[in-house]
């Protein structure tokens, strides 16, 4: 069981750091469905509610997974994404950036009560900011 008093500090302290680079986020939920033939479909579920992060590269300074399209390159580089401890994330969940890149949320780190933390995939032609 941890401290209640730790626990509201380490919490003061996750909303101070996302506080001083936020990144406000539409995260839409991916929902499994049957496909007529009997195989399981992704869908877009209902968006959720606008939320603050802070995103956090973890890839190599200037690194990132190429892959050659008919019409360019796609970059994949590899983020946490924080928010505070009741942020509403789940595997699946995505959203487009103002630069057109698609980030989705591929796995969940599990939880320490004080902040949550997702592992995020960026993709796009253009990866700026994060």
């Amino acid at each position: 069981m941890q401290d209640p008093m730790e626990l509201m500090v380490n919490r003061i302290n996750t909303k101070a750091f996302i506080d001083a680079d936020p990144t406000t986020i539409t995260l839409t939920p991916r929902i499994a469905g049957r496909a007529p033939t009997g195989g399981v479909i992704q869908t877009d579920g209902t968006p959720r509610a606008p939320q603050v992060f802070h995103l956090i590269m973890q890839s190599p300074a200037g690194s990132s997974i190429e892959q050659r399209t008919d019409d360019g390159t796609e970059r994949q580089v590899d983020y946490v994404l924080l928010g505070e401890w009741d942020a509403a994330v789940a595997v699946g969940d995505w959203w487009e950036d103002e630069h057109g890149n698609r980030w989705e949320v591929r796995a969940l780190i599990p939880t320490n009560n004080y902040e949550t933390r997702a592992v995020v995939e960026a993709h796009g032609k253009v990866l700026e900011g994060g």
